[in-house]
């Protein structure tokens, strides 16, 4: 059998087990023998999915049609003669009978169970939980069909491995496991659409899901995008070094999925995740909600990448204090919000811990005068946070919001924003100046606060980019303000930060290479 007729049986295969979960209204069940026996049989089948499938199956019934050349794809049962006078024969047995160990692989992964897998081995089915330790190998790809649990155990995946997502799908890796990521530069792993390339946009299925025992301040934490119910989704305690596993060199796209109304999954979603979690050299394209969100706990992030999110690019929530320097976020000029929106606790503003992150060498895109306007912060509920070395550049709305009592974290020094270059805004004055019921600060004045001289902030009205930091599939986004009027500072001295990005921004204006090479990539669908 040629390659490309043992991919179309892989794919009728597949159209055979969607319609028996109900994908084409009207077609309960497919014989599967049949359907590759009989053309007629066949034709009629991709007629009535044609008729009542689901857009997704309409899509796979297409592609059968443009490789099927009507003709039988395995051979007819027969019965052969024989002589009396000799031991009968064995009928001769089918194409598929004969290659029945090659067509139903049951491989078992942990408790993954492993579909169809016949003539492409790399291709592996995940629709079981995972309730035991599990490798996803290199070289192969990986296809949810379903939301997936990882319970009780550990999921690592190897450098160079895919995972596609189909419609309703997602990788949940629960309080008690732990999910080992580990691509690298020349190898990262994707977390992509299973939809082809060229149909694929945001939402086409739901993304990942970290959860963990670090600190949280919303009682009876249950993360955000699951069912109603699902206990599975509880996070949070009071191991503040709790680890949820390691997550670098990995690219996620096209997730975000909405469960119902106003419940949304994020490309990646860190509930409860502690000090010893490690996020690094991570990229979110093209999600259809939040890039990365985080719920409480204390997880630093380093060396991140979110473009074209949906909604905010980086969100936090229920108490939030970890760390992040180098980050690149792209808004696109037909989506999303803000690129920051931080919260506390909406019930209680006051709630312990207090979401208070610390950000250095960070770099906003905004759209600029696009059809979607965007602001570059919102920081509300009770957030503090500590913003420097920031190069926030393009936002036609304003570059901060601040709202609720946020004067008093100022005057704490719960809130700090410094040592910043703000350029190409869409206000003269950075800021929309608010009043009368606008007025949701309680008279505080973003723009006097940023213009103070002890936070050595830096206005300019022209861009600090180069055009193509806005080009939605081949950015570049080193800056071209050089370094001695950044008026940067000096990040912390600690294990975490690299103390040497004394610039603004979070690619080095004076170095030829960036983080960003090799692992990163921009599609566009």
């Amino acid at each position: 059998m040629s390659g490309d007729s043992s991919l179309l049986v892989e794919k009728l295969w597949r159209l055979k087990r969607r319609i028996d979960k109900g994908a084409c209204p009207g077609v309960e069940f497919v014989h599967l023998n049949t359907l590759l026996r009989e053309p007629a049989y066949r034709a009629d089948v991709l007629r009535r999915v044609e008729l009542s499938g689901t857009p997704e199956l309409k899509a796979l019934a297409r592609e059968i049609q443009l490789n099927d050349d009507g003709q039988p794809l395995m051979a007819k049962e027969t019965t052969a003669r024989f002589e009396a006078t000799e031991e009968p024969r064995i009928a001769q047995k089918s194409w598929l009978r004969r290659n029945s160990l090659i067509v139903f692989p049951m491989l078992a992964i942990g408790s993954t169970a492993v579909g169809f897998t016949a003539f492409e081995d790399r291709s592996v089915r995940v629709d079981s939980d995972i309730l035991v330790d599990t490798t996803w190998e290199s070289g192969k790809r990986y296809i949810l069909e379903k939301t997936i649990y990882v319970e009780n155990s550990n999921l690592n995946i190897e450098p160079g491995v895919t995972i596609e997502g189909e419609h309703g799908s997602a990788l949940v890796v629960t309080a008690d496991s732990k999910l080992f990521s580990r691509g690298s530069s020349d190898k990262p792993i994707v977390f992509t659409s299973a939809q082809t390339e060229g149909n694929r946009a945001r939402g086409d299925w739901g993304g990942v899901v970290l959860l963990g025992k670090a600190p949280v301040n919303q009682p009876g934490a249950s993360i955000e995008g699951l069912p109603e119910g699902e206990t599975r989704g509880a996070f949070g305690g009071t191991n503040a070094e709790d680890s949820c596993g390691v997550v670098e060199f990995t690219r996620i796209e096209f997730a975000g999925f909405e469960v119902y109304k106003d419940n949304e999954l994020n490309g990646l979603t860190l509930g409860g995740c502690g000090s010893n979690t490690i996020v690094r050299n991570v990229q979110v394209h093209r999600s259809l909600d939040d890039g990365i969100e985080m719920f409480g706990g204390n997880v630093d992030l380093k060396n991140i990448v979110i473009t074209g999110a949906g909604d905010d690019s980086i969100d936090w929530d229920w108490g939030w204090t970890g760390n992040v320097q180098f980050a690149v976020i792209q808004q696109h000029p037909d989506a999303g919000d803000n690129a920051f929106e931080g919260d506390n606790n909406g019930n209680d503003h006051e709630a312990m811990p207090r979401s208070e992150p610390t950000f250095y060498n960070v770099t906003l895109v905004g759209g600029g005068n696009s059809q979607k306007k965007h602001r570059g912060m919102v920081l509300r509920e009770g957030s503090g946070g500590h913003f420097h070395n920031m190069l926030i550049d393009s936002y036609a709305i304003e570059a901060i919001d601040t709202r609720d009592n946020v004067l008093s974290l100022v005057n704490r020094d719960r809130l700090t924003f410094g040592n910043n270059l703000l350029t190409n805004l869409g206000h003269l004055g950075q800021v929309t100046r608010e009043s009368g019921k606008d007025d949701d600060d309680f008279g505080f004045s973003e723009q006097d606060w940023m213009e103070e001289p002890r936070n050595h902030n830096v206005f300019r009205v022209e861009t600090a980019l180069f055009p193509n930091a806005k080009d939605l599939t081949n950015p570049v986004f080193m800056p071209r303000v050089q370094l001695r009027q950044m008026n940067a500072t000096r990040p912390p001295q600690s294990e975490f930060f690299d103390e040497s990005a004394n610039f603004v921004g979070a690619v080095s204006p004076v170095s030829a290479q960036s983080w960003l090479d090799g692992w990163t990539d921009f599609p566009a669908n």
